[in-house]
Order: structure tokens, then sequence, then C-alpha cells
């Protein structure tokens, strides 16, 4: 698809601003539009994004989360747990938005945007699968990489690797011919 009307981020953000009215903060970072939203208004915010001529962010990228959790809190600010993070490009303004929804550790749940992008069904899947955070909606959130009795969610900081022992007994030789020789 050509790019067909190339605008300036700020002039998208003003299009973002007016188009959500007041359901989303949206700023402008690195070139890009973001957006920052409540949880019950994500679908309604993605729609909008993707719907309102003039922005058309009809190309799902990503989606993902960030474990704010370890990171320092600068003064003034409010301390941030985990985030979703989802990134759409409008390929007819060659623009990128970035929507990032903060979900709490108490309550990880995030509506799914799969209704609107089938894209999103193995993002998704990822992302409850490292992070533990259910997408309200989602056809077949199973896990994708990790055993359905996995106990854990590897993408948190909270999560502590065990050492290899705890795993799988060592067998104490580190290549062939020394495994020949007795693992001495």
């Amino acid at each position: 698809m050509p790019v067909t009307e190339r605008i300036p981020v700020d002039e998208a953000v003003e299009r973002a601003r007016a188009a959500l009215s007041g359901r989303a903060e949206v700023t402008s970072n690195q070139g890009a539009v973001d957006v920052t939203c409540a949880r019950p208004d994500l679908v309604g915010v993605v729609q909008t994004l993707r719907d309102t001529d003039g922005l058309r962010f009809n190309f799902f990228s990503f989606l993902s989360a960030v474990d704010w959790s370890e990171y320092p809190v600068e003064e003034g600010e409010q301390a941030r747990e985990l985030e979703v993070l989802i990134l759409l490009y409008a390929p007819e303004r060659a623009l990128h938005v970035a929507i990032h929804v903060p979900v709490p550790f108490d309550d990880p749940t995030c509506p799914s945007i799969t209704s609107l992008f089938g894209g999103a069904i193995w993002h998704e899947r990822e992302c409850h699968d490292l992070f533990g955070i259910v997408f309200g909606g989602h056809p077949r959130l199973v896990n994708i990489y990790l055993p359905e009795d996995f106990d854990g969610h590897p993408g948190l900081k909270s999560f502590k690797l065990p050492t290899r022992s705890l795993v799988k007994e060592w067998p104490g030789a580190k290549d062939p011919d020394e495994a020949a020789a007795g693992g001495r």
C-alpha cells in the first residue's frame, strides 16, 4: 500500500486526541504516536485508531508486556506494575502508534483485541504464557511455549530460574570423549 498522506507526528497526535475524545492519554514519542488507556477502554481505543479516517492504524505489528516492578520510580511518579504494549502501523501515512495498557499484578487481566486483529492471537497467547496476563475474549488462550503444569511466568522480574541441578542431575561430562571415560 503506497503512502498517500505523510503527516507530522504532532498532527497525528491531534487527530488521535480528537478521535479518542478523552478515552486515552495521547502524546508523541520518538516520532510515533503514544497512547495510554485503561483496560476497559482498550478495544474501543484500538478500533477507533484502526477505523478513523485520517489515522487508519490498520496493520497490527506486535503485542507483549513489560514488567516495570523493579524499575526506579521518579519523584511524583506512581509505581508501575505490568503493562501490555501494542504496536500498530498506518501504511498510508507511514506512521506508528504504541498503545500502553497498565495492568496490576493483583488482577492480571486485559481485554483481547483478537476480534479486531487476528494476528494478535499468537501474541496474546505468548504474553499469557510468559507474563500470566489473561486476555478476556481470546478464542483459545492456552500456553504456547510452556507445559500447562509449569509453575510461574518467566517474563516476570520476580521469576527466578532454577539451577540445572534442581531440574536435571548434572552428568559430569562436558564432551563425548570425557563421557566415554566415565565423566572424568
